[in-house]
């Protein structure tokens, strides 16, 4: 198997050397698809043919290969984790946070079972809190883990924090932001985001995340109201009488029925979609734009069509491959953020300095656990 890198920077990457004084340019990715396939398919085969152990070295090698296509300022990224660090965080993972979870909800049930239901219930109800915590949890320190192995010219990321505390933030935030209704939910997303932003470092400087909610709110109203108003459509059609027809006849029989809906089913998914893509691409885009590095800013220029085009041609690529498409879906995501991501501002090549963070020891198990990896 890939035994992958030691976890460590090697040092400058190649590139073009870039003065003290000259301006931060835009992330650029020069890799293509055609090289990229053959690491998607050799992963999908060795895969396959250790019934799944592989997959861990398979993220090794598609990350490798995606930092080491993308250069900033002239040099490029490297990534130096190793696929035995994400088995062995995935094992840990498995013996430590899985398996007690599956015992204790089947304890739950066994309670209730047995005529303990109030039990059963304020247990269920600590698990589900656990579990948002463990969740959180697993967010951040994936986040850190990714950091700490990504490298670019010699230096790496990462954070002091061991992300407790954002698992507890995240499980009470996310709870204020679905009460009352869902109103305080991009509350929630925006305070996580700095909260989680702010807690990490790349080289000598720390991130500074200034999110606000402001300019958020009516693009979340759209994606509040759509599906409310959508409903009362469908009630008031269905009380008044209104029959939809197709091509003039009514429908007489439940395929008729089913074939007149779906049009309308399908295009009421697809501005609700469009609506929320909206919202989230106005969070990201001011998200990102709030959030700087030392001197430098950032911006994301993508807007609702470019993310709907994303995840829409997403969708086509897996149908119509009957599911071999996913194994590029990694590949068009990580060149569409590096396509729409730029930077303003300048930095100051030679007070490039190692991170005095710690070195994470572990990869994405907990993450990986809870089926929310990223890439």
């Amino acid at each position: 198997m890939l035994s992958g890198g030691t976890g460590e920077c090697r040092g400058k990457q190649g590139g073009v050397p870039v003065s003290e004084d000259e301006y931060v340019s835009d992330f650029e990715f020069d890799g293509n698809w055609r090289e990229f396939a053959a690491i998607a398919f050799t992963n999908l085969l060795l895969t396959v043919a250790t019934l799944g152990i592989y997959r861990f070295w398979a993220t090794t090698r598609t990350r490798r290969y995606l930092w080491s296509r993308t250069l900033f300022m002239g040099d490029r990224l490297e990534w130096t984790g190793t696929g035995q660090e994400l088995f062995r965080s995935g094992l840990m993972a498995l013996v430590v946070v899985l398996l007690p979870l599956s015992v204790a909800n089947w304890a739950v049930r066994l309670m209730i079972a047995h005529g303990y239901p109030i039990v059963g219930q304020i247990l269920s109800l600590a698990l589900l809190i656990m579990f948002y915590i463990l969740v959180g949890t697993a967010i951040f320190r994936g986040l850190r883990y990714r950091l700490s192995r990504t490298c670019w010219r010699g230096i790496r990321g990462g954070s002091y924090h061991q992300g407790l505390a954002y698992g507890f933030g995240y499980a009470w935030k996310n709870a204020a932001g679905l009460l009352p209704l869902g109103v305080m939910f991009p509350w929630a997303m925006v305070s996580l985001w700095n909260q989680r932003w702010n807690a990490v470092s790349f080289g000598p400087w720390s991130f500074v995340a200034r999110g606000r909610v402001r300019g958020l709110k009516l693009p979340y109203v759209w994606c509040y109201v759509a599906p409310l108003v959508g409903i009362a459509v469908v009630v008031l059609m269905v009380r008044s009488g209104t029959i939809l027809t197709l091509f003039g006849f009514e429908p007489k029989t439940p395929l008729q029925w089913v074939l007149i809906r779906l049009p309308a089913l399908f295009a009421f998914i697809f501005v609700f979609a469009l609506i929320t893509l909206g919202y989230y691409a106005s969070f990201f885009r001011q998200m990102v734009r709030s959030t700087s590095l030392g001197d430098m800013n950032f911006s994301f220029n993508a807007g609702a069509v470019e993310w709907m085009e994303l995840y829409l041609v997403d969708m086509l690529l897996i149908v119509f491959t009957v599911g071999l498409g996913s194994l590029f879906i990694s590949y068009r995501h990580w060149t569409f953020y590096v396509r729409y991501l730029q930077t303003e501002g300048r930095i100051s090549v030679d007070a490039v300095t190692q991170s005095a963070t710690p070195s994470a020891h572990q990869g994405e198990g907990l993450l990986d656990a809870f089926n929310m990896g990223a890439l």
